[in-house]
């Protein structure tokens, strides 16, 4: 559970966490992302689907990662009508021939990345490292729902 009272100060410690999961990731996400997209490609060729198709995906991907930040910033209101605005990406992709399934497990290992970059960073930011991950477990499983399940 995420702690809704405001201490002395006016920011709450969800608020606090979410800014230091911003700070963590924001000059990281385009390094995650072509990390990702280039152990795609070395693995398995994309899926299957070729390198024009990855470099597709980069761009489409590259263009929401502010949205995404932005997302992962805010208060829940924010963040969810942020996702309803960019819901579309995910249609994007399939239009430019990345299916959702390899959407969903692009995006798993997208975490699975960053969720060890914000444990590696968590106590420079004043957190314990198991505190940021669940923050950022919260955020996946918002984004994933909204993005993949419509929900």
């Amino acid at each position: 559970m995420h702690e809704q009272a405001l201490p002395i100060g006016g920011v709450s410690r969800t608020a606090q966490r979410r800014a230091a999961l911003v700070s963590i990731l924001g000059p990281r996400a385009e390094t995650i992302l072509e990390r990702i997209v280039a152990d795609a490609i070395r693995a398995t060729d994309f899926v299957g689907l070729g390198r024009s198709v990855a470099e597709r995906y980069s761009t489409v991907s590259r263009a929401c990662l502010p949205v995404c930040l932005a997302a992962l910033g805010a208060p829940e209101a924010e963040r969810t009508r942020l996702f309803e605005e960019n819901a579309k990406v995910v249609r994007d992709l399939v239009e430019v021939g990345v299916p959702k399934f390899v959407q969903r497990s692009l995006v798993s290992i997208g975490f699975r990345v960053s969720n060890g970059v914000v444990r590696d960073s968590a106590r420079t930011y004043g957190f314990e490292p198991d505190e940021l991950e669940d923050e950022l477990r919260v955020f996946q499983r918002a984004f994933e729902a909204r993005m993949f399940f419509g929900a």
